[in-house]
């Protein structure tokens, strides 16, 4: 679903999901969700994910993957969420594989070491990101410093 503050799973996502729309266009965001289909509809979702694709009228080469959370009454355990986050990123890899996407990345930063290992266990590797390609980059890239693009960035080709 388009990414917006009033979106199903934005509460769980936190500030990372307006820092994000303060430098992406939101036509380049995206807001998965982890629902239990078992609850009622209004329930709140369980984990919730945040990308950047690629230019909205091509097809996404890469996504960028932004923030993977699983909300405070599902966390729990060493996994983050007794597996809710893993499923999270299995079924988000599995649709941006069917929409045409063929690399996710995440720059790891401060307090990320769960996802980071959440991510290594699930076939990410480090790399740098001077593969995207010069039509998919990013479109505020001038105001970020020059290490941005290459930082000890995790990868995964899809």
């Amino acid at each position: 679903m388009p990414a917006h503050t009033g979106a199903p799973g934005a509460g769980i996502i936190g500030p990372a999901l307006e820092r994000v729309l303060r430098k992406a266009p939101a036509a380049r965001c995206r807001l998965y969700v982890l629902t239990d289909l078992g609850r009622p509809a209004a329930a709140a979702p369980l984990a919730a994910a945040l990308l950047e694709t690629g230019m909205p009228r091509h097809i996404p080469e890469w996504a960028l993957l932004h923030a993977l959370a699983v909300a405070a009454p599902h966390r729990g355990g060493l996994d983050c969420g007794g597996g809710l986050d893993r499923r999270l990123l299995d079924d988000l890899l599995m649709e941006l594989r069917a929409d045409g996407v063929r690399a996710v990345w995440f720059l790891p930063g401060p307090g990320d070491d769960d996802l980071r290992a959440l991510l290594e266990s699930a076939g990410f590797r480090s790399a740098t990101n001077h593969d995207l390609s010069r039509e998919n980059e990013r479109t505020d890239g001038y105001d970020e410093p020059e290490i941005w693009r290459w930082g000890p960035w995790l990868f995964r080709e899809l």
